[in-house]
């Protein structure tokens, strides 16, 4: 299996067929394509939930290492209003902007990994939530305040690419014991390479009860990037304090999950 940030390696002779069914044979995981957007019902909170309309092209089933797994890409539909220029009226006699509308598709792929122990809530993000939104309704109970820490990357005066990180959870402490700077800094360069292709893809994560969910707002492009979001969300794992299994607060964003052995998952 490649690791993260590894040079993708394609076989000489790749096999006819579709390459994630194959991929998912050879390591015992089950799959299913177009998957009504239903079924993220189950699954609470970000990344699941950040589009009203969505649909899943392709999810995927198994173990990683000895963890109970999930990988699917959701497609995101929206609608959009975009200016496509401006004339002057001499009926109304002022400038008029025109516009058109339509609609558009995104994406996201994610990897979740259960852990045997829950730990408390912690989300690693860029958007910023309104008061009484999807971070109120977890519990965070920060929103109105703002995230509890915000990790810059990039030069914002130097690169259209800089952006920053807001960091929400449970604790102060707990955020900053997880998310440095560094680790931050390190996660987004390695996605330079995600899929083996030369992209800068923007990796998020969320820690949630048992729940390590590795996501990022880019497709599915091949098998290795499914290798890559197993293998950063397992890395990820490795962030987690000790400290963080005893906390009262990994019991309470326990509650809001199922096991995803108990999901009711169209797979074949």
């Amino acid at each position: 299996m490649n690791q993260p940030g590894q040079p993708w390696q394609q076989p000489m002779h790749p096999p006819a067929g579709d390459p994630f069914q194959q991929w998912a044979a050879q390591r015992g995981w089950r799959m299913a394509r177009d998957v009504p957007g239903d079924v993220l019902g189950q699954l609470p909170g970000p990344p699941f939930h950040d589009y009203e309309h969505k649909a899943i092209p392709l999810l995927l089933a198994g173990l990683h290492e000895g963890m109970p797994a999930l990988v699917m890409q959701i497609a995101n539909s929206y609608k959009y209003t975009a200016t496509t220029g401006s004339y002057y009226s001499t009926t109304t006699d002022r400038q008029v902007t025109t516009s058109k509308s339509g609609t558009a598709t995104s994406f996201t792929s994610v990897a979740v990994l259960e852990l045997s122990s829950p730990i408390p809530e912690l989300l690693v993000y860029q958007r910023h939530e309104k008061p009484g939104g999807l971070l109120g309704m977890l519990g965070f109970g920060r929103s109105e305040q703002g995230p509890l820490a915000t990790v810059q990357i990039g030069d914002p005066s130097r690169s259209l690419e800089a952006f920053a990180y807001q960091i929400s959870g449970a604790s102060p402490e707990y955020a900053q014991a997880v998310a440095t700077p560094a680790r931050l800094n390190w996660l987004y360069e390695s996605f330079a390479t995600y899929a083996g292709l030369d992209v800068q893809a923007r990796p998020y994560f969320r820690f949630s009860g048992r729940k390590v969910m590795c996501w990022t707002g880019s497709r599915l492009f091949n098998p290795r990037a499914v290798d890559d979001l197993l293998g950063w969300a397992r890395y990820l794992t490795s962030w987690i304090p000790p400290a963080a299994f005893q906390d009262p607060a990994a019991a309470e964003a326990d509650r809001q999950h199922v096991p995803l052995s108990q999901l009711r998952l169209p797979l074949g």
